[in-house]
């Protein structure tokens, strides 16, 4: 009996914060929810849907919608928010209204319309003079406004999955994607892995990622889908918490906690990278291993990130790099500094650059980067927040967080090891102990020495590494050299 009170409780402080997001936070867009009643009940709607389903969608074809959802899908509504940003290239606006209109609009902010017997399209008007978005705001604030639509209809108890999946226009979705599985609610059982945390209950959950390939197939986006993955399995390596992949369009965002990061940035590009770092400050971030969903390798000017940017500079030049394996290294032995950070007495805070002097770190290329971005400031405050080493780490970890592992990475990609093009870059692997710890019980291939190996086999080898990452981060802990201890400050 107890435990249900706890948990009716916990359910209505989770509803008090979404109410209070939507009436502080959300676009007005929101709003307009309770005025499409009307339209579903003249549309004959079987109500409640199960599920969301968010497209932002600018300058696409007007049949995208088709070859975006599985035939199978059902109970869902699909909210399509056609956008625009006023400063957009005209035939651009032309076309995207274009692509409204074939959605026959009702005038409103909102439309419904019907897709199948149980799903329907729930279209919002973003690209009509008066309704385009502002400025540099682009697919970021396309992609709040479906959010803050979703989750009013939840309030409204249109819609009973807590769960906002998001999408592009350039995807297509598996046959069994919405399956029975996410019916059921079974998110901690068969295909998922959770990084950093096991047993995670769904409330803890903040977001969790669908895997993906790229299609179609070609030199150009095998090389750059092998560095997203590349990326990620470097960061597992050196035992980062923000080891995922941020892709908007493989998201699917526990409600309470896109509640509590107040939705998506309102940016024109690199919106989900920052969604991302947010929400894996308020919840576990959760891989799932399948139903694999298909993107499209084309080439687009609609952001200045992502594959479609990528793949229209590789048409312009021939080359292509990754980061150097030495960087990851390094990111390792910082965070692994970290925890003996807490032994950092006050005085020695005030003069961190002669304590690292005096450390096993003395000669790590980072330091000076970290103290530039306000290391000692921020151990300062660490030390006065944390009753222990495990808050004290948990500051640290939030501290430094996506953002600044990737502003790491770039420092010392710029001041001491460049990028890498794929041949030099499997030449470094095999001298590296990252390699041998990937290495580690993957025998189907005709060769481990990384030098002799194609492309094709190192995306492979990648695949296999993202899929058992929590292992490998496990295998290897032990194969940096250990750190003497410093001892001038002793744990509390």
């Amino acid at each position: 009996m107890g435990s249900q009170t706890a948990g009716s409780d916990q359910s209505s402080q989770s509803v008090k914060l979404i109410q209070r997001y939507l009436a502080q936070h959300a676009e007005p867009h929101a709003q307009a929810v309770i005025q499409i009643q009307d339209q579903l009940t003249r549309l004959g709607t079987i109500l409640p849907y199960q599920h969301t389903l968010v497209i932002p969608a600018f300058d696409e074809s007007v049949d995208f919608i088709d070859q975006v959802l599985p035939s199978t899908i059902e109970n869902t509504l699909v909210i399509v928010v056609v956008n625009a940003a006023v400063d957009s290239d005209r035939p651009a606006i032309e076309r995207t209204q274009t692509l409204l209109d074939s959605f026959e609009p009702s005038g409103e902010l909102l439309t419904v319309m019907t897709y199948n017997v149980t799903t329907s399209l729930l279209v919002v008007d973003c690209c009509t003079a008066g309704r385009q978005l502002p400025s540099k705001q682009g697919v970021g604030l396309a992609r709040k406004i479906g959010g803050d639509v979703a989750l009013a209809c939840m309030m409204q108890r249109l819609v009973t999955s807590q769960w906002i999946h998001y999408t592009d226009a350039d995807v297509m979705l598996p046959e069994d994607f919405l399956g029975p599985s996410e019916s059921r609610g079974e998110w901690g059982s068969g295909g998922v892995r959770e990084w950093g945390s096991e047993g995670v209950r769904a409330d803890e959950t903040a977001v969790k990622l669908y895997p993906f390939r790229h299609q179609p197939w070609h030199e150009a986006i095998a090389l750059y889908e092998a560095s997203l993955r590349y990326y990620v399995v470097q960061l597992a390596w050196a035992r980062s918490p923000y080891a995922f992949h941020t892709i908007g369009s493989l998201m699917c965002v526990n409600s309470l906690h896109y509640a509590k990061v107040r939705g998506f940035p309102k940016r024109k590009a690199a919106e989900d990278f920052y969604m991302l770092n947010k929400l894996a400050k308020t919840g576990t971030v959760v891989q799932l291993q399948h139903p694999i969903v298909t993107l499209d390798s084309r080439i687009s000017h609609r952001v200045p990130f992502g594959t479609g940017a990528t793949m229209t500079r590789l048409s312009q030049t021939s080359t292509f790099t990754f980061y150097h394996p030495q960087i990851f290294i390094h990111l390792r032995e910082w965070l692994c500094c970290i925890d003996q950070l807490w032994f950092v007495d006050t005085a020695a805070i005030a003069h961190l650059d002669r304590w690292f002097e005096q450390s096993p770190w003395a000669d790590a290329p980072w330091i000076p980067h970290l103290l530039e971005i306000g290391l000692a400031q921020t151990l300062q405050q660490a030390q006065r927040q944390s009753r222990d080493r495990p808050h004290f780490h948990r500051f640290m970890q939030t501290w430094f967080d996506a953002f600044r592992t990737l502003k790491f990475v770039h420092y010392l990609r710029d001041s001491h090891y460049p990028s890498l093009s794929f041949e030099p870059l499997m030449e470094e692997m095999e001298r590296s102990p990252i390699w041998t710890d990937m290495d580690r019980g993957e025998r189907r291939y005709t060769s481990s020495a990384p030098a002799s190996f194609t492309l094709d086999d190192f995306q492979h080898r990648l695949l296999d590494r993202e899929t058992q990452l929590t292992l490998a981060v496990d295998s290897v802990q032990a194969e940096l050299p250990p750190r003497d201890k410093p001892q001038n400050h002793s744990e509390s």
